[in-house]
């Protein structure tokens, strides 16, 4: 058996972390025996969470609608810009929630050759460079703003009782909310690659993958949302980083893994990027995998069990020693990294290195300590007290199975007050980093 998991690994193309599922198998397998119909009845609630809280189709085509209308709209005002509007994030990968926010980038790559043409003789430093290239998106912004205020069309559709606010964050966004209750973020993309149209493209398939990683990812994100662990501008973590920690514990936390890594599978496909340098030139999100996945031993843990081994991993999980490699899908040394990316961000407290580009999903995270404390809070909820006669059986007559009501609405108790941002930092957002593609077709 020990060899076919190896051959799991190797076939999915990923490096199990195991440390963690063998303390895990120690201290919970007589709970999952004892209450093995309890977390049935669970995992068949949080299916059903997911099942009546996602974004239903109706939603999804006025989003996908309000995308063209926008496309049509600056066009019209401005026919010489060469750009794309690019929906991202979860409301194209399948994750989206009812009434989620829509997550739009401008992409137009035109404006940085502009830039380069503008200053041909001067060598700009990083920093330099990267003010231009702000400046450049700001005015792009504010140009946008103004078709929203000023076009006839377009305007009855803004709810102007909320206004438009210019967020100048890590990531300068429009803020807007549409009449019929789209509340949409605007970024402006000016790098040729999209990593979050890449980042939403992966994640897709991995919902069609395998439906027990969508129903996972709402329940973390709500026990997340309620706890503080998701909570970016206080030194949590964002959704997007959430996604990935699902994804890297189903890839390497998880026994025999759940997820394969899609980039190293199809490498040769021209179907997934592999980084921002090597990717497909266009996305079709309707388009299947170019073959079947390899065929490995079938993990059959319910959801309600992958959900504890994911907070018994990250409780186990050594922040400080290692990180999170997506694009091997293993965890590595951060003091031994070859990378330099990973030795220059020793001052995080977390470091995950993204599936395509350079940036870190976990850099928001300032408050580990806590958010160490309520994944220990959280298992607790699932451990029986000690029963004076130590019978098992007395332990299991006398206490409490948690709900899911009891997992996503943790008590108050459990929130954090997290140090300040250092005061030299930006805000955080809590949306992933953008750099596009040429024009995307969506199917569902």
């Amino acid at each position: 058996m020990t060899l076919n998991r190896d051959a799991d690994q190797k076939a999915y193309e990923v490096v199990s972390n195991l440390d963690s599922f063998h303390k895990f198998n120690e201290r919970f397998s007589p709970i999952l025996d004892a209450f093995e119909d309890e977390f049935h009845v669970l995992s068949c609630n949080m299916f059903d969470y997911f099942d009546t809280s996602k974004q239903p189709e109706e939603e999804f085509n006025r989003k996908m609608d309000w995308c063209y209308q926008l496309k049509n709209i600056i066009s019209k005002h401005n026919p010489t810009w060469l750009f794309n509007i690019v929906p991202t994030g979860s409301t194209v990968t399948g994750l989206a929630t009812k009434n989620s926010d829509l997550d739009v980038a401008i992409h137009i790559p035109q404006a940085a050759r502009l830039l380069d043409e503008l200053y041909p003789q001067i060598v700009l430093n990083e920093e330099e460079r990267l003010c231009k290239w702000r400046g450049m998106q700001l005015e792009i912004l504010q140009i946008v703003r103004l078709i929203l205020e000023k076009d006839e069309q377009i305007k009855p559709r803004v709810n102007w009782e909320k206004g438009i606010h210019l967020v100048q964050a890590q990531i300068q966004i429009l803020q807007i909310e549409t009449i019929d209750g789209i509340e949409c973020d605007i970024s402006v993309v000016m790098e040729p690659f999209l990593s979050s149209m890449h980042n939403s493209f992966m994640i897709r398939h991995f919902v069609h993958i395998d439906h027990r990683f969508a129903t996972l990812c709402a329940v973390v994100k709500k026990w997340a949302a309620s706890t503080g662990v998701k909570n970016p501008k206080d030194g949590g973590f964002n959704s997007y980083a959430l996604v990935i920690l699902v994804i890297h514990f189903l890839q390497c936390g998880a026994n025999p893994p759940i997820l394969p890594n899609l980039s190293k599978l199809y490498k040769d496909d021209n179907f997934i990027a592999t980084n921002d340098k090597k990717y497909p030139e266009l996305l079709d999100f309707g388009v299947l995998l170019p073959r079947d996945l390899p065929k490995i031993y079938m993990n059959q843990a319910s959801t309600a069990q992958l959900f504890l081994e994911f907070v018994h991993y990250y409780f186990e999980f050594d922040f400080q020693e290692t990180y999170i490699s997506m694009r091997d899908s293993t965890v590595k040394s951060r003091s031994r990294s070859p990378n330099e990316t990973v030795k220059s961000e020793k001052q995080k407290e977390v470091y995950i290195e993204d599936p395509f580009d350079a940036h870190n999903p976990g850099r928001t995270v300032r408050s580990l300590t806590n958010i160490k404390r309520i994944l220990r809070e959280t298992l607790n909820m699932f451990i029986p007290p000690k029963e004076p006669t130590g019978s098992f059986e007395n332990q299991k007559l006398n206490f409490l199975f948690p709900r899911l009501d009891d997992i996503i609405n943790m008590p108050s108790s459990s929130h954090f007050s997290p140090p300040p941002p250092p005061p030299e930092e930006e805000e955080p957002s809590d949306v992933p980093s953008t750099s596009g593609i040429p024009p995307v077709s969506f199917r569902r």
